[in-house]
């Protein structure tokens, strides 16, 4: 494996072996869940190794130590097993790329929470990896890509703690980010938790609140009872635009009535005979 983009390998091109426990060194670790990481013992002693680790021998010779790519939970518990060999998939790739693959594995390892997920979205994202990458891998939507990346790089502390307590739906975030004013978020989150908005009132408000930043206008210290008068005005100008629509839909109409009885009318059409020039009009769609 070369320095490059990520690809997925036939099995044929994969080159497995037994790595000595000992000579494997974790570049990256991260924190594991305790209950899991025991339940991984027990399975590992009782039934075996159902998958092997990846280690990268690109520093084997130079440091006598393969570096791990992913499986640190697995090598770990054949370390407090006390055995010393371990089936490893062995790859030549440069920190980047081994990066990245470690990634893309755990991310397909169903996270455990959104936010987990969206944090290793972003790693790989500020890694140099596209959203048609990350969609590849993921098995997601390229707007999906970006809208975890946007609501871990834009969303408030606590919007992002609120998805992962479980009080604000992933949906509902990826809502908020749309303003990245730090005063908006905090008044939509208020909004929301207060039960005078609903996630269905998101598309509306945040509507709003862009029209007026595209106005000039301020949102800041914006209020419910600031947005409410925002939504009559816009109330008001919906009902005039619906009443100037009827009134032209009708002069439209009563036009197209009178046109066509007077083509129907005989004396009319007799009269017509005599101007050659006078073209009948054609009204363009249907009425």
């Amino acid at each position: 494996m070369n320095t490059g983009k990520l690809t997925i390998r036939p099995i044929k091109e994969r080159r497995f072996a037994q790595v000595p426990v000992d000579k494997i060194v974790v570049v990256n670790s991260r924190q594991r869940d305790q209950v899991r990481f025991q339940e991984s013992i027990r399975s590992i002693s009782e039934l075996g190794l159902y998958k092997p680790i990846c280690v990268n021998e690109r520093k084997l010779k130079k440091t006598g130590k393969y570096e791990l790519v992913y499986g640190e939970g697995r090598l770990e518990a054949y370390r407090q097993l006390g055995m010393t060999y371990i089936d490893a998939e062995i790859i030549n790739a440069d920190d980047v790329l081994a990066l990245q693959s470690g990634l893309a594995e755990n991310i397909t390892r169903s996270p455990k929470s959104v936010i987990d997920f969206a944090r290793r979205i972003l790693q790989m994202y500020e890694r140099g990896m596209s959203y048609s990458e990350l969609a590849r891998i993921t098995g997601k939507s390229t707007t999906t890509m970006s809208s975890y990346i946007a609501m871990m790089q834009k969303g408030e502390e606590r919007l992002i703690r609120g998805v992962e307590e479980g009080r604000f739906s992933l949906s509902f975030a990826m809502k908020v980010v749309e303003s990245s004013q730090s005063e908006i978020q905090h008044f939509l989150m208020d909004s929301y938790l207060n039960g005078e908005i609903t996630q269905k009132d998101l598309d509306c408000i945040t509507k709003i609140l862009k029209e007026r930043e595209g106005k000039g206008l301020s949102n800041d210290g914006m209020t419910m009872k600031k947005l409410k008068g925002e939504v009559k005005v816009k109330i008001k100008e919906c009902k005039m635009l619906y009443e100037q629509g009827k009134v032209k839909q009708n002069d439209v109409l009563l036009l197209n009535t009178c046109l066509r009885e007077l083509w129907e009318d005989a004396k009319f059409n007799q009269l017509l005979t005599t101007l050659k020039d006078l073209k009948k009009p054609e009204l363009k769609g249907k009425y």
